[in-house]
C-alpha cells in the first residue's frame, strides 16, 4: 500500500507566509537599491486602517487588522501556493 502525503492547510499557511515575506523583504531591498525598480518597493495596504476599540470598564479590547502588500509580495504568495500544489 502506497502512503499518502497529506499535507493541511496549516503547512500552506507557513509556506504562503515564508513565501510572501521574502518577496516583500526582496521587493523592499531592489527597490531601495536599484533606482528603475522603484516601483517593487511602492506597497498597498489592505485593511482597517483606525483599530476599533471596545472599553468595557473591565477590560479593553482593540480589533484591527492591517495587510501592507507589494508586488514582489504578492508573487512570493503565488509561488508558495505554487509549491503546496506540487507537493
Amino acid at each position: 500500500m502506497g502512503r499518502q502525503n497529506y499535507r493541511g492547510y496549516g503547512y500552506l499557511f507557513i509556506l504562503m507566509l515564508i513565501f510572501g515575506l521574502a518577496g516583500g523583504i526582496i521587493g523592499e531591498i531592489l527597490g531601495n537599491s536599484v533606482n528603475t525598480l522603484y516601483f517593487l518597493k511602492r506597497d498597498f495596504v489592505l485593511g482597517i486602517s483606525k483599530p476599533l476599540s471596545v472599553d468595557l470598564k473591565l477590560i479593553a479590547i482593540t480589533f484591527g487588522i492591517l495587510f501592507k502588500v507589494n508586488i514582489l509580495s504578492v508573487v512570493g504568495l503565488i509561488l508558495g501556493f505554487i509549491i503546496y500544489k506540487k507537493m
